[in-house]
C-alpha cells in the first residue's frame, strides 16, 4: 500500500490542480467536473439501457417522451454525482484507516 500512496503523492506533485474558469464551488465539485468530461461516451450496457428506455417511451406523446426521458437523465446525473462523492469519502476514509492517520495528524 506504502507504493501506490508514494505514486499517487508524485503524481500530484508533477501534476498540480488547475480549477480553470470553473464554475464550480468546491474542489469535489471540480473534481467531479473533470470526471465527468474523461467520459467520452456511455459504456455498452448504459448505452443498452437508454435504447430500451427510448424503445418504451417511444408509445408516449413526444411532450410526455421528453418530460419522463428528462426526469430519467437528471435521476442518474444526481446518483451518479452522488456515488462520486461517497466513493472519494469512502476511498479518504480507508486511506485515513490504512495509514493508521488520526485525526489530530491531518487538521
Amino acid at each position: 500500500m506504502d507504493n501506490i500512496a508514494q505514486r499517487l503523492k508524485a503524481y500530484i506533485e508533477a501534476h498540480p490542480f488547475d480549477p480553470g474558469d470553473s464554475d464550480c464551488e468546491t474542489v469535489l465539485d471540480q473534481l467531479y467536473q473533470v470526471y465527468q468530461e474523461s467520459h467520452e461516451s456511455d459504456p455498452p450496457d448504459i448505452r443498452d439501457g437508454f435504447r430500451e428506455l427510448d424503445d418504451l417511451l417511444r408509445h408516449l406523446p413526444l411532450e410526455d417522451n421528453n418530460t419522463v426521458f428528462n426526469l430519467c437523465c437528471s435521476l442518474c446525473t444526481d446518483y451518479e454525482y452522488k456515488a462520486f462523492l461517497d466513493g472519494l469519502q469512502y476511498g479518504a476514509h480507508l486511506m485515513k484507516d490504512l495509514f493508521g492517520m488520526h485525526r489530530d495528524d491531518y487538521v
